[in-house]
């Protein structure tokens, strides 16, 4: 397993370049700065970005056991969420498609995945479930531009 993946579990991804690091928030800044030296550092924080429930730099990561490695930062988010301090945020705008089916969609690296697309969240994320009823979550960077714009004509979106 990745560690997209593991993270992915649980939480939603959001990728940072480097060199965007100014316009972060500052709880963010701060996770990444005292997250370590090196790249890539994976920060568990709520949707509302209230808090950090944890930090991994690439040496914490390099065993890959993700169950383990991010069991703390999950028992943390688990508990937040179950004591009502998990702060959520705006809730995410879902554009749901209804009556979607199976079809082929494409990354932009041209991996071909069959899945029914069931809604875009927040205008930037491509949801899909596969045949066994898995839930695929995939970024517009991540699909070909082919399959992007058919997503967008099923979700009613420009």
């Amino acid at each position: 397993m990745t560690s997209s993946k593991a993270v992915l579990g649980f939480s939603k991804s959001i990728v940072v370049d480097v060199s965007e690091t100014p316009g972060l928030p500052d709880i963010i800044k701060t996770a990444y700065r005292t997250g370590g030296a090196s790249i890539p550092i994976i920060i568990f924080a709520d949707p509302g970005i209230e808090k950090i429930y944890g930090r991994y730099d690439h040496p914490s990561m390099k065993k890959q056991n993700y169950g383990v490695i991010f069991k703390d930062a999950k028992d943390k988010v688990r508990k937040a969420q179950a004591d009502g301090t998990f702060a959520t945020g705006p809730a995410p705008v879902i554009a749901k498609v209804e009556g979607g089916k199976i079809e082929s969609w494409k990354s932009s690296a041209g991996t071909e995945i069959k899945a029914k697309l069931v809604g875009i969240e927040d205008d930037t994320t491509y949801l899909f479930e596969t045949e066994d009823g898995k839930t695929l979550r995939a970024t517009a960077a991540q699909l070909d531009k082919e399959s992007v714009a058919k997503a967008r004509k099923a979700a009613g979106l420009r």
